[in-house]
Order: structure tokens, then C-alpha cells, then sequence
């Protein structure tokens, strides 16, 4: 009886000795790596040789906190795996902060047999346990499956708190790790973006002929987007002026916003009217874009000769055009549908407008109308046609300048999320070559 006594108690002292040792080469070994995949294995092995499971799975809370996931390795690929927070035995443990231990899965109304079915694995017993760091705070969850011998055991419970800190700081570095890749990965598309709008369209443009002005204005935020403006002169003589608006923001919206450059560039040439354009850049862009991608443009042909504006309106926020005579500011709004969803017609003209000398038309973009204050709310339309009513009398580059400047005013130091991008032409009847 002693000697058998004597016995366990040397296996136990063996086994509690093994583990110190797993702990301490843990220690070292988790932080040899950046690399999360790499990192969630480790863990995942150090857990399983540490406590005698069969496997295992390593999740980590999402930023939101709202859920929790992992990434499982089948064949040569890892697999991204998420559960809501409280769904499932590593779900709830996540969410309480307390161990579970299970001795039976199938006898336990919270286990889920539908994994068991899929894979053709038995799940006998589990140990779900959180991961916390220094400080308390929850990172992750232990799942473990199927302890060698029987059901886990209070000492693996152990084993695991004490792992769980060093797996939470080399977890924490290799995130923050992650981030900072991802941060510069970024960066470098938005340089790119800024890059092929730069080289399409200026920061600033102006133009003069016959008895009108333009200029465009296209300042880039951080977070650059597929705002496109352009004035191309046709061969009739007559100028295409065009502001369009890519939904979504970075390097697809930027290309799509070049695709549709070269789109209006070919047919303003070759169709005479507005409504013509728009319908034929709409056919190609819903051939190319994927779901959910699109456009919105307003695109107006403006005579330098007569001061005449034929326009239509696909989908963007109305144009603005303030009459010299009164001051009063009429919008020519939406008429058509949005570029780039379904082909066919779909783009009804707008009134033919006269210009008369000192009538200014402001095409803008939404980065404009929903520019917001720091307390959230966004300057507006109505504002929009305050402003002009206003400032309108031009210049058209003045009017663009007193237009950014309000909208810096408006912010008050607020982040802005989007370009402002903005056209102003007026009837000036100062004669001028282009």
C-alpha cells in the first residue's frame, strides 16, 4: 500500500514537473513569432500536450467583442471559423469568464452534435477554459477535446490559467503586429488610389471660352474614394462637363472611376446628347461592375457660343444653379437611375437651361452635402443652396474656394471621410479663347 502510494505520488510529482517545464519552454517559445497562424498552432499544441487532449481549438475575442474566432488549419490552408459571443460551450465561456468542465459532451444540452456528425469525430469530454493577461482582461477561449485516460481534471484547469498568460501577451504582440502590417498595407493602396486620381483629374483646374468659366476642385481625404470631375471639349465645339461618384472607397473605386473616365471621353464624342452618354457608360459599367458596385454622374453639355446647358442626372445629388438675376437657386435633380446595375435605357433629359450672364452652376459631390460636424450632423443640401444663394455671384474658382472653406468651418476639426470634389460654371460673356 505505501509503495503503490509512493508511486503515484512520484507520477504525480513527475507529471506536475513536466508541466512547470512545458510552461517555462512556453514562455520563451511564444514569443519567437509574429506570425498569428504560426502563434494560434503553438498555443494549441502547448495546451493539448499540457492537459492530454486529442485536440483543440484556440479562439480569440473580436475587437468588437461581440463574437469569437479562430483559424483552423485543413490541408495547407487555415480556415476562419466565428461564433457569436454566448453560442455554444466556447461561446458562453467567453462571455462568463468561467471554466467549464464537461465528462460527458452528449449528456450536456449546450454541446453541439453537428460538428461530430460533419467530421465523423466522437466527442467524449471537454475542458473550455478563458485566456486572460496580466491585467484580468479576456483574449480568448481553451476549447479541448477527449483528455487521455478520462475527464479532465482541477489540475488542468491550472495548467491552463498559467499558460494563459504568456499566450495572451505573445497573442497581444502578434494583433498589434498584424495591425501594423495591415495599417501600412493600406497606406500604400491609398497612395496608389491618390496616384491614379492625380493623374486623371488636378486638385485644381479652370477653363475659359466663349462666354463661359469653369473650375473643379478634388480634394482627397485620407480614406480616398472614386470621385471623378472632368470638362471634355467635344468636337461640336461644346464642352462635356461631368462630376460622377464611385460607391465604395480605395483602389477598386479609384479603377472603376477610370474606367468610367475613358468611357464618357469616347462617347461624348460620339453621341450628341447627354442622355445618350449616360445610357451608353451604364451598359458597359453593369457588364463589368460587381454586384452591389456603381455609379452615380451628373454630366451637363455646355455651349460657349449660346450659353445653352442640355444636362441629365444619373443617380448623383442635384446640381445648383443660382440665377444672377434674384439669387434664387434652382436644383436640377435626380432624373435617372445610378450607373452600373442593370443595362438598358433608363436616362430622361433634363429641361434645356439658358444661361444668362452671372448664372453659376455648382455640381458637387457627397462629400460636400454630407460633410459632418463634430456633434455628427451633416451640413445638407439646404445649406448647400444657402451657401450659394450667398456666395454665388463667382468667380466660379472664388465660389469653389468659399465653398471649402465653409465646409472646413463646418467641421470644426472633425475628421472628413470622404473627397470633396465640386464644379462651378458661370456665363461670364467675357470673351476668351480655351
Amino acid at each position: 500500500m505505501t509503495r503503490r502510494y509512493t508511486e503515484s505520488g512520484v507520477l504525480r510529482l513527475e507529471k506536475e514537473l513536466l508541466r512547470e517545464r512545458r510552461l517555462t519552454e512556453a514562455s520563451t517559445a511564444l514569443h519567437t513569432t509574429l506570425d498569428l497562424d504560426l502563434l494560434l498552432d503553438m498555443i494549441l499544441k502547448i495546451a493539448c500536450e499540457g492537459v492530454e487532449a486529442e485536440r483543440g481549438t484556440v479562439f480569440l475575442l473580436s475587437q468588437d467583442g461581440r463574437e469569437i474566432w479562430s483559424r483552423v488549419l485543413q490541408g495547407n490552408e487555415h480556415r476562419e471559423i466565428r461564433l457569436p459571443l454566448g453560442r455554444g460551450i466556447a461561446g458562453a465561456v467567453a462571455e462568463s469568464g468561467q471554466t467549464v468542465r464537461i465528462a460527458d459532451a452528449y449528456e450536456d444540452p449546450r454541446f453541439d452534435r453537428t460538428w461530430d456528425e460533419r467530421s465523423g469525430f466522437r466527442t467524449r469530454s471537454i475542458l473550455c477554459a478563458p485566456i486572460r493577461g496580466r491585467d484580468g482582461r479576456r483574449v480568448g477561449v481553451f476549447q479541448l477535446l477527449n483528455k487521455a485516460g478520462g475527464p479532465f481534471e482541477p489540475s488542468d484547469e491550472v495548467f491552463l490559467d498559467a499558460l494563459s498568460v504568456h499566450a495572451a501577451l505573445a497573442l497581444e504582440n502578434a494583433q498589434l503586429h498584424r495591425a501594423a502590417l495591415e495599417k501600412e498595407r493600406q497606406d500604400r493602396e491609398i497612395r496608389l488610389v491618390q496616384d491614379v486620381q492625380r493623374a486623371f483629374q488636378p486638385e485644381r483646374s479652370e477653363r475659359r471660352a466663349g462666354c463661359l468659366e469653369l473650375a473643379g476642385l478634388n480634394t482627397l481625404c485620407e480614406h480616398a474614394s472614386g470621385d471623378y470631375y472632368d470638362c471634355v471639349e467635344r468636337s461640336d465645339g461644346r464642352w462635356g462637363v461631368v462630376l460622377g461618384d464611385v460607391s465604395g472607397h480605395g483602389l477598386h473605386a479609384a479603377l472603376v472611376m477610370a474606367q468610367a473616365r475613358a468611357y464618357l471621353r469616347a462617347f461624348s464624342q460620339v453621341r450628341s446628347a447627354p442622355e445618350a452618354i449616360l445610357g451608353e457608360i451604364n451598359d458597359f459599367l453593369a457588364r463589368d461592375l460587381t454586384a452591389g458596385a456603381f455609379m452615380t454622374m451628373f454630366l451637363a453639355l455646355a455651349d460657349p457660343v449660346t450659353g445653352t446647358l442640355a444636362w441629365c442626372n444619373a443617380g448623383h445629388p442635384p446640381a445648383l444653379l443660382r440665377r444672377a438675376r434674384d439669387g434664387v437657386v434652382v436644383p436640377l435633380g435626380a432624373q435617372g437611375r445610378v450607373l452600373g446595375v442593370l443595362p438598358g435605357a433608363g436616362y430622361p433629359a433634363g429641361e434645356v437651361q439658358a444661361l444668362a450672364s452671372g448664372d453659376l452652376l455648382l455640381i458637387y459631390s457627397d462629400g460636400a452635402s454630407e460633410a459632418e460636424a463634430p456633434s455628427g450632423e451633416r451640413f445638407g443640401e439646404a445649406r448647400l443652396v444657402e451657401f450659394l444663394a450667398r456666395h454665388g455671384q463667382g468667380p466660379p474658382a472664388a465660389v469653389l474656394d468659399a465653398l471649402a472653406a465653409e465646409l472646413l468651418r463646418w467641421r470644426a476639426g472633425a475628421p472628413t471621410h470622404d473627397d470633396l470634389t465640386a464644379i462651378a460654371l458661370q456665363r461670364t460673356d467675357r470673351s476668351s479663347t480655351p
